[in-house]
């Protein structure tokens, strides 16, 4: 049992003149740097384009490209061999999600990585991209959950907000009024964009709306979890 942890420590000692020590601060620095990133790119971004998993994309990165140029360090034949693996791969399908992007070529440079014996940089990467995957997962990082629903509904009379506010305190954390047009009889259509407590709840909701003799007919649109209302 030694001798197998002996060989994933120095396994890659004759190929690397990087100490342990630098290995896992190189990872670590990394990830942080990745973690301002993303939130830098979420507090600036803007337009209605956004992307939760592109977020994490961001913070996930810059620790697979530390590891791939830690793995190249000083190696010629590996940095020839890391493009000849970009090379023969190929994709029937365009993968249309950053994330799973970030996760090929993680998987590419592991593999690199233990084909050519760096097994404990390797391990580390295998650690940290991990650990931060599933710190993303939990913290939810990247989701800014401003609105997750829109809501249009034909009603008679006016106050509409006063009359719907004990329906959506009960269902959402937050809504905000997006337009309003009224008709020639007495008749009104307003749009409001909420937070919904419960997304789960969706017929619930929608089911109390109606219940109010004031409103006469409704379109509720729940929105994509990576995009952004």
């Amino acid at each position: 049992m030694d001798a197998i942890f002996d060989s994933l420590m120095n396994s890659g000692a004759s190929f690397s003149r990087i100490a342990p020590a630098t290995i896992l601060l190189s990872l670590l620095l990394s990830a942080i740097v990745g973690q301002l990133i993303g939130w830098i790119y979420m507090w600036t971004h803007v337009s209605p384009s956004y992307s939760k998993s592109f977020s994490t994309s961001l913070v996930t990165l810059p620790v697979i490209v530390a590891l791939m140029m830690l793995l190249m360090a000083d190696n010629t034949a590996i940095a020839f061999g890391l493009l000849a693996v970009f090379a023969v791969v190929r994709f029937r399908n365009v993968l249309k999600d950053t994330r799973d992007t970030t996760f090929v070529l993680w998987a590419i440079v592991e593999g690199l990585g233990i084909g050519t014996m760096h097994f404990f940089e390797s391990l580390c990467g295998l650690a940290v991209v991990g650990l931060l995957v599933v710190y993303l997962r939990v913290s939810d990082f990247g989701g800014r959950n401003r609105y997750d629903a829109f809501l249009s509904l034909d009603y008679e009379g006016s106050n509409i907000e006063e009359r719907l506010a004990s329906v959506f305190g009960r269902h959402t954390m937050r809504w905000k009024r997006q337009s309003e047009q009224s008709f020639e009889n007495t008749t009104a259509s307003a749009s409001f964009r909420v937070l919904l407590r419960d997304p789960s709840r969706c017929e619930e909701f929608r089911e109390d709306l109606l219940r109010l003799d004031s409103v006469q007919q409704i379109s509720l649109y729940v929105n994509a979890q990576n995009s952004e209302l």
